[in-house]
């Protein structure tokens, strides 16, 4: 090409155009190659994703490593950014469910709580009461320690009963109840039995009464009564504790009082014979009621000797 006839700027407006539409054209395949912009997440997906996130990623045969705290960040993220959703109301459960798994159970509790005050018309309130009763059962301590927990399980449990008696879980309360109300009572039983093996006895009947008065439908009821008995006996309160032995032996199931059935009826009928032989000229109904009781045991099949 001669210069001379086409200089350098009439050159550059010849080729001009066709920078242009190769600009364009790469600007146009540009915008469309590029990414999507990404979705806000909903409601819906935070709460999906930390359920997600919960089911964990399998690392040996039975472990999976489940990551708790990102789980509860997701569902945290629901209520913060999504409070009137129902996804939100879940997440409060869920939080409290995960706290639980990983025996927290004292926030676990409280999230329990807070679902029961927020939401009371929800259909899993019930499922909320009774886990925040578990909540308590499972810190419950030895008999001979402090039974705060064991009361609180009660306390919830009773709610559960009383306002959801035929739900679902009802029939899981009433057991975790009955085995609570069984320990508050073997508390105050086995602070009867320090004060019996001190020789206290008044104490000790004291104690075998509370359980008897606070708890009377607990499992080991009249085992209850025969340590009452004993305490009264050895204070000389022979009517009260001839009364007692009385209303065992008519109540006495057909088991018995459990394995060792042969030997409690062999002791009772000791207690009533030989806790003083003297009582016979002033309480005649022991020596009746004595001979009731080995009729009793020859009718069910107990050797007596």
């Amino acid at each position: 090409m001669d210069t001379q006839k086409y200089p350098a700027d009439a050159v550059s407006r010849q080729m001009r155009p066709g920078w242009c539409w190769i600009l364009v054209l790469a600007l146009a395949w540009g915008c469309a190659t590029a990414p999507p912009e990404e979705e806000v997440p909903s409601a819906e997906g935070y709460y999906r994703r930390a359920l997600e996130m919960l089911e964990g990623r399998r690392v040996l045969l039975f472990f999976r490593d489940v990551n708790y705290p990102a789980a509860i960040e997701l569902f945290q993220e629901v209520i913060d950014n999504y409070p009137y959703s129902e996804y939100a109301t879940l997440a409060e459960l869920k939080i409290a469910d995960v706290y639980f798994e990983q025996l927290q159970f004292e926030e676990a509790a409280s999230y329990y709580q807070d679902f029961v005050e927020l939401h009371p018309s929800h259909p899993e309130v019930p499922y909320a009461i009774y886990r925040n009763g578990l909540c308590s059962f499972e810190q419950v301590r030895e008999v001979d320690r402090d039974q705060t927990p064991t009361h609180e399980a009660v306390a919830q449990f009773k709610v559960l009963l009383e306002r959801y008696p035929d739900s679902e879980y009802a029939e899981l309360g009433r057991e975790r109840l009955r085995e609570a109300v069984d320990h508050l009572a073997a508390h105050d039983i086995e602070v009867g039995l320090f004060y019996y093996k001190r020789e206290d006895y008044h104490a000790a009947a004291n104690r075998f009464r509370q359980a008897l008065t606070a708890y009377p439908d607990h499992t080991d009821r009249l085992r209850t009564l025969i340590r009452l008995a004993d305490a009264l006996v050895e204070m000389n309160h022979v009517p009260e504790a001839e009364a007692i032995y009385r209303d065992i032996m008519d109540s006495l199931p057909e088991e018995g009082l459990g394995d060792d059935t042969e030997n409690d009826l062999k002791d009772l009928e000791e207690k009533l014979i030989d806790a003083n032989h003297q009582a016979y000229s002033r309480y005649p109904l022991w020596e009746d009621a004595a001979i009731r009781f080995r009729s009793r045991s020859m009718a069910s099949g107990i050797a007596s000797t």
